[in-house]
């Protein structure tokens, strides 16, 4: 039986990760011939790909439930699905139920086979708000899903009587208890993978196994899964035919890509292979762990022509006496080290990081060494958090003694540092050319703009329409003509900011 169709919303948080996750999702669900909708209340599906990482995103998720579960009182056409970070070990996801028994499917993207089977049961056009469904009266194993009803509470009333068990109680979901389950990742052989514009994200490696004190990912997100070489290949063909001229390879520590598989092939050679494919232009990769980035590695990337000089390399502090608090597995001379290999095999590589402000037990010099660590390495790009405590972390269990008007001074400090030091950087490259992917067309006060980046990954925008205010040396581009996103433009750089670089097409 094929399932009605209706209109799917994804609405996703979080990193690249997910939203590489939520167009798997929407590939599965086009495939089925679902529309996609801009907006929640245009949906009869919604999807929440949450994360966990920090807390305003988890926030943010509670708040999207509170509205979709108003919404489900007064519509019988409305489906909630969950997924992402938020969604995590079986007693987690046993809190998830009973506190929002609004959502009907809990699941992870490995698991997103389970969307057509949910579809058809659970899905007419006429009405689809009689109750849940449990994965095990699809025709799975009992030990895959859960079977016990869940009360319904709202506005504060006691719960109902329990109904009666039947095939319609009971959110939709499936038991991550380890090695219930084998867990694939959607591939292009399974998945009509839905795909728009130059650049394209490909995972190459899932989960992590590092268990840094402060993170919830690995809890989440599972151990880490490297792809075999030979389906990331045959994904990135598929995804250069559909267009893309750049990919970056994913992973939560992407370096540690191959560790598990049988014949232990490292990202260095995976990048070696993809660069054998016609039509590829650039490599990028994320997110990078300074301990599994070898020099054969650093050597290797270096000289691949299609692999771009940029590298971000979370240190997540400047003090040794915190990183050791954070269990990140090196200190600030072993990172000093990697920098300095970085930037001698590496000519002209740009460099970008993560830090966390306000960690337990920071102190005033402690933060003093992060903002020296800042001075001295000089990243292009400080990606800038203030620590939140997150259940099921270790350092949940400590004292958060900063208080949160100290975390926002130093984390405004940081700002402060980088966006000094994100210019001067940039000065130079005032009246350079630089070559830029072109990735989208955009109006900004009026004006059309090309967008793109450079292979350093430095934000471009240049004119993009005859404008009396852009420069005499301005190519007349407009959309359609001249210039197309996936072009490769030589643009000179007329102007720097902390964040972008503006110019006009080179003659």
């Amino acid at each position: 039986m094929t399932a009605a169709t209706g209109k799917y919303h994804i609405w996703t948080v979080g990193c690249q990760m997910n939203m590489a996750d939520s167009q798997r999702v929407s590939s599965i669900l086009d495939g089925l011939g679902w529309e996609e909708v801009g907006t929640m209340d245009q949906a009869n599906l919604v999807v929440l790909n949450t994360c966990s990482v920090r807390e305003q995103p988890e926030r943010k998720a509670h708040g999207q439930l509170g509205l979709l579960a108003r919404a489900k009182r007064t519509r019988e056409d409305l489906l909630v699905a969950m997924m992402g970070c938020m969604v995590g070990s079986q007693r987690q996801l046993n809190e998830l139920k009973g506190k929002y028994p609004v959502v009907d499917l809990f699941f992870k993207v490995e698991q997103a086979e389970i969307l057509p089977d949910f579809l058809d049961e659970r899905w007419t056009p006429i009405a689809a708000g009689d109750g849940c469904l449990d994965i095990a009266d699809l025709g799975a194993p009992r030990s895959v899903g859960l079977s016990a009803p869940l009360p319904i509470i709202q506005d504060g009333l006691p719960p109902a009587p329990e109904p009666i068990p039947t095939a319609h109680s009971g959110a939709m979901a499936v038991d991550f208890r380890p090695g219930a389950r084998e867990l694939h990742y959607p591939t292009t052989a399974q998945v009509d993978l839905k795909y728009k514009g130059p650049t394209a994200w490909l995972p190459v490696i899932l989960g992590c196994n590092k268990v840094c004190s402060y993170c919830i990912v690995p809890s989440r997100r599972g151990r880490e899964r490297s792809r075999p070489v030979d389906e990331l290949l045959v994904e990135a063909r598929d995804l250069v035919d559909r267009g893309a001229r750049e990919i970056t390879l994913l992973g939560q520590t992407v370096e540690a890509y191959g560790l598990d598989l049988a014949d232990r092939p490292d990202l260095g050679d995976l990048m070696e292979q993809l660069s054998a494919i016609d039509r590829l232009e650039r490599i990028r990769f994320m997110t990078s762990y300074p301990p599994h980035m070898t020099d054969k590695m650093i050597q290797q990337m270096g000289a691949l022509p299609k692999v771009c000089e940029h590298v971000n390399i979370p240190v997540q502090h400047g003090d040794d006496e915190m990183l050791t608090r954070m269990r990140r597995g090196y200190s600030i001379g072993d990172y000093r080290k990697l920098i300095a290999k970085l930037r001698h095999w590496w000519p002209g590589v740009s460099l970008a990081t993560d830090v966390i402000v306000g960690f337990c037990g920071e102190t005033e010099e402690n933060f003093q060494h992060l903002l020296d660590l800042l001075e001295e390495i000089r990243f292009d790009v400080v990606h800038v958090a203030a620590y939140s405590p997150r259940p099921g972390t270790l350092s949940h269990k400590w004292e958060d003694d900063v208080p949160l008007e100290e975390k926002k001074r130093r984390l405004h400090e940081v700002e402060r540092v980088q966006e000094r030091i994100a210019r001067e950087l940039n000065a130079p490259f005032i009246g350079r050319d630089e070559e830029v992917l072109v990735e989208s067309h955009q109006v900004s006060n009026g004006h059309h703009q090309w967008r793109g980046r450079t292979r350093t990954n430095k934000l471009v925008f240049f004119p993009a329409t005859n404008d009396a205010s852009a420069s005499r040396a301005a190519v007349a581009l407009s959309p359609g003509t001249g210039v197309r996103p996936g072009d490769l433009v030589t643009v000179r750089i007329e102007k720097v900011t902390a964040w972008s670089l503006q110019g006009v097409a080179a003659n």
